[in-house]
């Protein structure tokens, strides 16, 4: 079973997509809301899924790379400003809007839970970045 990360700082946003997440099937590693949480949750994820704007500042970025590089988590950034990560974030698959529908989120986990292993059509709501850590797309 696939582990995602929450990394968001707004308690009702986070709770709402862990219960979303949770509906899919899918379990929680937990909720993190800055690099330290999120650092501390890395071991047990496998999937992420960042805001740009935590409580420590606009350290979703620098988040979704470290958790990309370092522990090889899947991520894909949850923002209401996509044109903040619009030249893309090295390692991170790509970005997604808020309010994000449960549809949306539910074809984002399967495509991020796939796409390493097979060749798979992205979710319209995913705008993919130009380059993840497979190389360029």
């Amino acid at each position: 079973m696939q582990r995602v990360l929450i990394v968001e700082d707004d308690p009702l946003i986070a709770i709402d997509l862990q219960h979303m997440i949770h509906d899919l099937g899918y379990v929680t590693s937990g909720i993190a809301n800055s690099f330290d949480s999120a650092k501390r949750l890395a071991p047990h994820s496998d999937l992420a899924l960042v805001d740009v704007n935590l409580v420590d500042g606009a350290t979703g970025p620098r988040i979704g790379q470290f958790l990309a590089g370092e522990f090889g988590i899947s991520v894909v950034m949850v923002t209401a400003n996509p044109e903040v990560v619009a030249d893309g974030i090295f390692g991170v698959i790509g970005v997604i809007s808020k309010p994000a529908q449960p549809a949306t989120i539910k074809q984002v986990l399967e495509f991020m839970s796939t796409y390493k292993h097979q060749l798979v059509a992205h979710p319209p709501a995913l705008r993919l970045f130009t380059c993840d850590r497979r190389g360029p797309l």
